[in-house]
């Protein structure tokens, strides 16, 4: 019988020889075999496969890079479902240069025993599900260089203390659930390129006036956040910003005209604010502006001329304010243009026909104010538009064959205007053509036979017009209609039965004409049907019971 003391012998070297590297390998990896542990029943646990501990170190493993000398620099799992808390087991690591484990459902706080990783300069934590408070102790890691904390449950404040990672060029602090004041330290950062802490409702006071010392910054981002008060006229100080999103937030005051100084901007998004004031002239020195969106302010004056110097312009969103004046001439220089947005407004004139030279035109919003003169037909030059609205003004004449030309033409909005004449027969052959809108005007004539080509529409609406003749039957080939509405014309006949081929009809509206016959028995087949108005008209007969069966009904 063997002694207690020769059974440990053998055991041990049973172990040696059957495991003989399990004791080779070092603490790195023994470390992150332990993290593994945390979630090693979970299906991600097979992503790790090459995490062998029979390994001495773990530098061959996936994700996991060393230097030279076998210690752990870099560790980057990405969009890894990783069911477990942030690593404390690698809080020892003093080589580790760079650490990414984004996207991969990160529970729990980030530990204050981060500042340990002296030699960090890369550190991204975002798209996962965090909570707790930005640890002060991130202060301490002045080698870092871009910090992402992005899209998590990080609440409270950004620390002050941030300012003193003054290597720090990225910090993205997006979508989270941060409060309280920007710190005046993020002044100290004189590296920082990127600072984005949008997303965040609870931000709230001043743009600190330091940030100008930023001389570097290339992306501040703040939109929808509480950001308040006046956009501090030392932002031109910062020659090298392409990017200035401070939307959906209470900006007050005006548009300082410092911001002529920041001549490499690219984006200057304040939209969904309370801006008042003129559009500042200054804006003639941004040569590198591409899009330039103020909507939604209560910005008052007129378009300033000077922006036809920013001939590299692609969008121009000015709806929603209070402007005046007719739209400039100058403006004919931005040939780059795709989105000319000027609804809500109290622009005058007329529709300048020198729009027809945007030919990259893909957006001409400019309903809701008051331009009055005929639609330019050199509107029909526009190969790219898509979506032409100016519904809501005081545009008179015919609507001009030419718009035909515009065969990428999706939505057309001409409503509430004083234009009289028949509509074109080319309008209906326009393919793309879903929207098509010509509410209370004075049109006049009959539909023609040619809509049965129009058979992407999905709303026509042509109420409060003089348009007579029959109901064509060829409208039984929209079969994605969902809104048709002719009320308030002078229709006459009867309602063609082929309507009941539109089966996606959800609102019928042909109140107010001099329709005849009976109401079709087909209208059984429109069984997303909630509106039906056949009121104010000649129809006899009896209501078909069948119509019993449309249970979305609301309104007949």
């Amino acid at each position: 019988m063997m002694s207690s003391n020769a059974i440990t012998i053998f055991l041990l070297f049973l172990n040696i020889s059957l495991f003989p590297a399990i004791s080779a390998l070092n603490q790195e990896g023994h470390s992150l075999l332990s993290w593994l542990s945390t979630f090693n029943s979970s299906s991600s646990y097979t992503f790790f496969s090459s995490w062998d501990p029979s390994h001495q170190n773990p530098c061959k493993w996936k994700y996991v890079k060393c230097s030279r000398n076998g210690f752990v620099t870099d560790i980057t799992i990405t969009s890894i479902k990783l069911p477990t808390g942030f690593p404390t087991q690698l809080l020892s690591f003093n080589h580790l240069v760079t650490l990414v484990l984004s996207h991969g459902n990160l529970t729990g706080e980030i530990p204050p025993s981060i500042g340990n990783l002296s030699s960090l300069i890369t550190l991204d934590l975002s798209f996962n599900a965090l909570s707790g408070k930005i640890p002060v102790e991130i202060g301490k890691l002045s080698q870092l260089q871009s910090l992402s904390l992005d899209s998590n449950l990080l609440h409270g404040e950004i620390p002050g203390e941030i300012g003193n990672c003054s290597a720090l060029r990225q910090l993205e602090l997006f979508d989270n659930q941060l409060s309280g004041k920007l710190p005046a330290e993020i002044g100290q950062l004189l590296a920082l390129e990127i600072f984005r802490a949008g997303g965040n409702p609870g931000i709230h006071g001043e743009i600190p006036m330091q940030i100008s010392n930023c001389k570097v910054l290339l992306y501040l981002g703040l939109a929808d956040t509480g950001i308040s008060g006046q956009i501090p006229s030392s932002i031109g100080q910062m020659k090298y910003l392409k990017t200035l999103s401070v939307y959906t937030a209470n900006l007050t005051g005006n548009i300082p005209p410092e911001i002529g100084n920041c001549s490499a901007l690219e984006d200057l998004f304040l939209y969904e604010n309370q801006l008042s004031d003129n559009i500042p002239d200054e804006l003639a020195s941004l040569q590198n502006l591409k899009r330039l969106l103020l909507w939604q302010n209560n910005l008052t004056g007129s378009i300033p001329a000077a922006l036809g110097n920013c001939s590299v312009l692609k969008i121009i969103d000015l709806s929603m304010n209070s402007l005046t004046g007719g739209v400039p001439v100058s403006l004919v220089t931005i040939v780059a243009l795709e989105e000319l947005l000027l609804s809500y407004n109290y622009i005058s004139g007329e529709i300048p026909a020198f729009v027809g030279n945007f030919s990259a035109l893909k957006q001409l919003e400019l309903d809701n104010n008051k331009f009055s003169g005929e639609i330019p037909a050199a509107i029909g030059q526009l190969k790219e538009l898509s979506l032409f609205y100016a519904w809501q003004n005081q545009l008179h004449g015919s609507i001009p064959s030419e718009l035909a030309n515009c065969e990428k033409l999706q939505a057309l909005d001409l409503s509430h205007n004083i234009l009289n004449g028949s509509v074109p027969h080319s309008l209906f052959h326009l393919n793309n053509l879903t929207q098509l809108l010509l509410l209370s005007n004075g049109l006049s004539g009959e539909i023609p036979s040619d809509i049965g080509n129009c058979i992407g529409l999905i709303r026509l609406r042509l109420g409060s017009n003089n348009f007579t003749g029959q109901i064509p039957p060829e409208i039984g080939f929209l079969h994605n209609l969902s809104f048709l509405e002719l009320s308030d014309n002078h229709f006459i006949g009867e309602i063609p039965l082929e309507i009941g081929n539109c089966t996606q009809l959800e609102m019928v509206d042909l109140h107010g004409n001099r329709l005849q016959g009976i109401i079709p028995r087909t209208l059984e087949f429109l069984v997303n049907l909630n509106v039906l108005d056949l009121s104010m008209n000649s129809i006899s007969g009896t209501i078909p019971e069948n119509l019993g069966k449309l249970t979305s009904l609301k309104n007949w």
